[in-house]
């Protein structure tokens, strides 16, 4: 909250300034790995700190954004899963005639603190022209109140932005060079970082260098868990709930020994699957928990692969075809032994899924010409620190087992095994204090652990992007999937459904609800997903605004009686096709279109249920 010990009226006579890291989401985005992708969200933080704390340290200072409390601040430890918040802007007051001057100071020591990040990693100065890229202004008192100083700011930092002034010397001193491999816009430094790897071989810049090697910065390192970690995470609770079992246990334990004759690295922990002092077995249960993420996959035990990845030098000696064989064989024999009495070997779950959150219209909350001052926007801020780490706290739940990459209170990006990815979304959206706060609209993309993780990035931004496009209040619920083979599909559903389109749901219902459709049932009978062929062939009917709505509804009622299911599915593929948003103008055209949401609702029985209620492979 507020300082009480510091003026922030209405009237206050110091200067405002903004100082805004532009490129923000885009260096996140292109990360190949989730441990790149986490770096980068901790450098962010870590630069956008060491602006606020230029202001913070300046006498007769305020920082104004981001709130000044422990919520705000980037964790340094991978294993409490991710970075509180990056901010990519710090808004403060300064004492009048100051403002310029301590703007420059706070954007000098962004630069030199990269500067420095750049030295430490490949250990000589590499220009990175762009990155960081920093913009600032300066209001002075004498603009007015400090409502007038915010939206004169704004409109200059919007300015500023539309000017390409191209720092560096560009592109001029690149001729015959490789290009980055992940950030084509600077070329890929010719020798690599004295302390990487022998098997890192990506063409990288010097800024994606600094990304790469921020988890090694330590000879105790804990890496972020993997996309197979997380996907993984709902399978190992299941094997740490029954080493009780002594095929379950002889299982482990013969992977684990493999798995320690390449290599005893261990990953940050996925969040619920905490192992106490002194459980059974718990030695081998936190084994499990914080180094079998990818082992546990029959088919991650590859020679290739194996030697590629953990091979020291020409002289090892490890007959790498023999460990994948053993390591082969521990893991289908756990599977099998963790199957049902009957039923074919248990696989792990192939997917996992990104959730991105932003609330809606953050800038115009803000800059309300009736509530803006700086004791309300500090009181937003906290606000915003306080939803950030509330949730964090839920994403970390054993029911949950969501990993954080970042938790800044206006946005979020998180991921979470296939099982619990549309009740993360829930339990985020529903956090946010909507008598405070604007509402949220949130995507969610579903991907293979194998599939390409900057793929899914960019995807579950172009989600998010059109949930917040697809209707002029917003409030959006984006669904989709991505499948190996290229298959692709999305639904955008309002959040919360007016009831009387929704009249299947219960009080509080939301459109993640509705996505069970054929996965929930009263009585016991669940919707074949067969249905979606006659909804696909017949799709443009019932998308004909000519089709009177009883014979929509009675058509839909048929083919749901025809494949198992009740009255109670045919009013919810009713109602889904009634709110589906994506591909539609902004105030809707009439459509019906349930197939789309259908198809999404397939995908989620096929790849996303709990194993508590799996047989075996191909359930």
């Amino acid at each position: 909250m507020s300082d009480p010990d510091v003026k922030t009226t209405a009237d206050d006579s110091r200067d405002l300034v903004i100082v805004a890291l532009s490129g923000v989401q885009v260096f996140i985005a292109e990360s190949r790995t989730t441990a790149d992708l986490h770096a980068a969200s901790e450098i962010v933080a870590r630069l956008a700190s060491t602006a606020a704390g230029v202001f913070s340290t300046t006498p007769g200072a305020t920082v104004v954004f981001p709130a000044p409390t422990d919520a705000s601040k980037s964790t340094t430890d991978p294993s409490e899963g991710g970075t509180v918040a990056v901010p990519n802007r710090v808004v403060a007051l300064v004492p009048s005639g100051s403002g310029a001057r301590v703007a420059a100071a706070a954007a000098a020591g962004v630069r030199e603190h990269w500067a420095n990040l750049v030295r430490e990693t490949l250990g000589r100065e590499v220009p990175t022209p762009g990155m960081p890229s920093v913009q600032w202004v300066a209001v002075p008192a004498e603009h007015g109140d400090y409502a007038a100083r915010w939206k004169l700011a704004n409109e200059m930092l919007a300015a500023r932005k539309r000017i390409r002034d191209f720092p560096g010397d560009g592109q001029s001193v690149w001729p015959g060079r490789r290009l980055c491999t992940l950030s084509p816009r600077w070329p890929a430094e010719e020798s690599r970082p004295p302390k990487a790897p022998a098997h890192e071989t990506d063409a990288l810049s010097a800024a994606n260098w600094v990304k790469r090697m921020w988890g090694r910065r330590s000879d105790d390192r804990v890496g972020f868990p993997c996309t197979s970690s997380i996907a993984s995470a709902p399978y190992r609770r299941l094997i740490m709930d029954r080493l009780g079992e002594t095929d379950v246990r002889k299982a482990v334990t013969d992977l684990r020994d493999t798995v320690r004759e390449l290599t005893r690295v261990r990953e940050s922990r996925v969040p619920g699957l905490e192992v106490p002092s002194g459980a059974e077995h718990e030695g081998l249960a936190r084994w499990i928990a914080e180094s079998a993420g990818p082992w546990v996959y029959p088919d991650f035990w590859n020679a290739r692969r194996l030697r590629h990845e953990y091979a020291q030098g020409d002289r090892d000696k490890r007959n790498f075809s023999a460990l994948a064989a053993a390591g082969w064989r521990a893991a289908r024999a756990l599977g099998q032994a963790l199957a049902p009495a009957g039923s074919a070997r248990l696989e792990p779950p192939a997917h996992l899924a990104v959730v991105a959150q932003d609330l809606d219209g953050m800038g115009k909350f803000l800059s309300k010409d009736t509530a803006v001052s700086a004791t309300w926007h500090r009181e937003i801020s906290a606000r915003l620190s306080e939803l950030a780490a509330t949730q964090r706290a839920a994403l970390r739940t054993r029911e949950l087992f969501g990993v954080p990459v970042y938790t800044g209170g206006d946005d979020l990006l998180a991921f979470a095994p296939a099982a619990t990815a549309l009740d993360v979304a829930r339990e985020c959206h529903r956090l946010v204090p909507l008598d405070t706060l604007p509402k949220a609209s949130t995507a969610v993309l579903y991907f293979s652990s194998g599939s390409s993780l900057r793929r899914a990035v960019a995807e579950v931004t172009r989600l998010l992007h059109d949930a917040k496009e697809s209707h002029p209040k917003k409030h959006a619920l984006a669904v989709g999937f991505l499948r190996r083979s290229g298959t692709r599909e999305s639904t955008i559903q309002p959040w919360t459904p007016a009831p009387e389109v929704a009249t299947t749901l219960a009080p509080g219902g939301t459109a993640a609800d509705l996505l069970s459709v054929f996965t929930a049932s009263t009585t016991g009978r669940l919707l074949s997903p067969r249905i979606l062929t006659e909804l696909t062939r017949d799709a443009a009917e019932f998308a004909d605004q000519q089709l009177p709505q009883e014979l929509y509804e009675a058509e839909l009622a048929r083919l749901v009686a025809r494949h198992g299911g009740t009255p109670s599915d045919g009013r919810t593929l009713a109602c889904l096709g009634y709110l589906e948003r994506a591909g539609r103008p902004p105030h809707g055209d009439g459509r019906r279109t349930p197939e789309r949401a259908a198809r999404v609702a397939v995908f989620l029985r096929q790849e996303c249920r709990p194993l508590s209620v799996s047989t075996g492979a191909g359930q």
